[in-house]
């Protein structure tokens, strides 16, 4: 196996919105990993931004919690040219 990719700024603020949106909907982590088909250790570190998330889980997850993708991530500046 290979080594786990790096943490990023990116991982954590997602985390804090998988959290908050969770919270909204008075759902229990266990509830949420239930519905993903995780267990609820990995739904704790997806929202402690300790493990980042798969792409595959972040459209369920969106799905499950009724946001769209763009919910998860941070607003990014548009390029100057």
């Amino acid at each position: 196996m290979g080594a786990a990719a790096p943490v990023t700024s990116v991982d954590r603020h997602v985390g804090r919105r998988i959290r908050g949106k969770r919270r909204a909907l008075a759902l229990a982590q266990e509830d949420l990993a239930k519905a993903l088909y995780v267990d609820g250790h990995r739904i704790e570190a997806y929202e402690r931004g300790t493990e980042p998330v798969p792409r595959e889980h972040l459209i369920r997850l969106s799905e499950i919690l009724g946001v769209s993708l763009d919910y998860f991530f941070p607003a990014i500046p548009p390029h100057e040219s």
